[in-house]
């Protein structure tokens, strides 16, 4: 076997970049609970909530309806199905991004 025999199929980058914008999105969103956590009024408790649960339904959209959703609403062309570390990374993030509701109201 030599070098030549072998055939890279995937590149490396689409799985890169949906790990560093998930990532960025997460952290982002952990800052949020903070920010909802210490102001403690309910129209942004509520609006936050929301906000989470919508980003939350997107990674499971995206485990669930893979690259058809990908290219249909977000209008990406990321074939989840064909990464299996994203279509993990989908499960992960699901669990995480839920983490990030807001959960105390003085």
């Amino acid at each position: 076997m030599t070098w030549s025999d072998i055939a890279i199929k995937n590149s490396i980058w689409p799985p890169i970049i949906y790990y560093i914008i998930s990532i960025v999105v997460g952290v982002l969103l952990f800052i949020g609970k903070y920010i909802v956590h210490r102001r403690a009024n309910l129209p942004g408790f509520l609006l936050y909530a929301f906000f989470v649960i919508t980003i939350t339904a997107v990674q499971f959209c995206l485990m669930w309806f893979g690259a058809d959703f990908a290219k249909d609403i977000l209008r990406i062309d990321l074939d989840v199905y064909g990464y299996e570390s994203i279509f993990n990374g989908t499960y992960i993030f699901t669990i995480i991004y839920s983490l990030a509701l807001p959960t105390k109201l003085k």
